[in-house]
């Protein structure tokens, strides 16, 4: 072999052990070195901050070296206002010290928007009270010019407006219009309630009441009115009501 020759070999062995050692080198740093790298760093157990008020859990996960970032806040009956409904990474998993920790709050419980109950009947506004997950508390009656008798025209909460639920709600209902003279409204089959608002509404005060046992009727039922329905009333003339009342299951004469 020529000198020439042996060098030329020469400069081939030595490229051939530079790019060995240049594929070594990538191998190790992409297996040992850069794995290495990106997993630098302690690792400990992801805290539990589910139930937790936002700022216990934020003061708890700051504590421990992490960054908190508000995600989302949802309407849940099962966590009150200002509570942490859900964390992520979750909790007890193994998670790197400085990582963000994502959380989800609760907006309490969504409140119930009010609906309309003008011009509804007492049993159709009664309905949609219990529908919407509200309470029906009391029935007002007043006499008016713009609904006809029986309907809904006044509610203790507009509409649109935001309530709790189980909200209690006071509904007024017309008695229709206000009659031009003073006569003795016909107040047979209505509570003993609304037979005074009516009366009260008419300055006519009810100065007696008694009670007789009747099965057909709910209690508190007017059975009878003095004077009747449609009489003149006179200032010295006294009103008169009979209304029901459970039987005596005892008996008892």
């Amino acid at each position: 072999m020529t000198m020439k020759e042996f060098l030329f070999h020469s400069r081939i062995l030595r490229f051939l052990y530079w790019l060995i050692g240049i594929v070594i080198v990538i191998i190790i740093m992409d297996q040992f070195v850069m794995p290495w790298y990106v997993n630098l760093g302690d690792e400990i157990e992801m805290p539990d901050v589910v139930e937790l008020s936002i700022n216990d859990a934020q003061q708890a996960l700051q504590k421990q070296g992490f960054h908190v970032v508000l995600a989302d806040s949802v309407y849940d009956s099962a966590y009150p206002l200002g509570t942490v409904v859900e964390q992520m990474p979750v909790a007890a998993s193994t998670v790197k010290v400085g990582r963000n920790v994502y959380l989800t709050i609760s907006n309490g419980e969504k409140p119930i928007v009010m609906p309309n109950l003008f011009s509804k009947s007492p049993q159709e506004a009664k309905l949609r009270i219990k529908q919407m997950g509200l309470q029906l508390n009391t029935i007002l009656y007043a006499y008016s010019d713009l609904y006809p008798a029986g309907a809904v025209i006044g509610q203790s909460f507009p509409q649109g407006q935001k309530v709790k639920r189980n909200t209690r709600i006071t509904i007024t209902v017309s008695l229709g219009d206000m009659p031009s003279k003073r006569q003795m409204p016909d107040l047979i089959g209505k509570s003993l309630n609304a037979a005074k608002q009516q009366l009260r509404q008419l300055n006519i005060p009810v100065e007696d009441i008694s009670y007789e046992e009747n099965e057909k009727f709910l209690p508190n039922t007017v059975l009878k009115q003095q004077p009747v329905a449609g009489s003149l009333l006179k200032e010295s003339k006294p009103v008169k009501l009979t209304v029901s009342k459970i039987p005596d299951e005892a008996g008892n004469p």
